[in-house]
């Protein structure tokens, strides 16, 4: 297939000019074989609208600034940590405390997976997102 066929398959699709809530994004991440967002701000919230569709796509891949939730950040961190060190049942108190909550809990899971990275820009970067 060639790049212009390729490119002709991707849709892009922008909160600035349209609304992306449940039904819009649910609709269109049926079936996808893979998801690239940037985010200007990543809230892990967007896996209570849409974590079943993400969970079913083979690769997503988001990149966003550095202003995130400290949970999120808590819940992340702990994933690559057990991903390093192999504990699986180790969480610390405040990250259990946390997968009580089914946004936290779907957010380890997608990560724990390996098919959603989250890739954060650091300060001095992330003004233009």
């Amino acid at each position: 297939m060639s790049k212009a066929a390729r490119m002709a398959e991707i849709h892009r699709f922008s909160s600035s000019r349209q609304r992306l809530d449940h039904s819009f994004l649910a609709n269109r991440l049926k079936g996808a074989k893979s998801y690239k967002r940037i985010a200007g701000y990543f809230r892990s919230s967007i896996f209570e609208l849409v974590g079943e569709e993400i969970a079913d796509i083979p690769h997503v891949q988001i990149v966003c600034n550095s202003e995130l939730d400290a949970a999120d950040v808590l819940v992340s961190k702990h994933v690559r940590e057990t991903a390093l060190k192999e504990r699986w049942n180790e969480a610390p108190a405040e990250v259990e405390a946390l997968l009580h909550r089914d946004r936290y809990r779907r957010l380890h899971a997608l990560l724990t997976s390996g098919r959603v990275e989250i890739r954060v820009l650091p300060l001095p970067l992330d003004g233009h997102l």
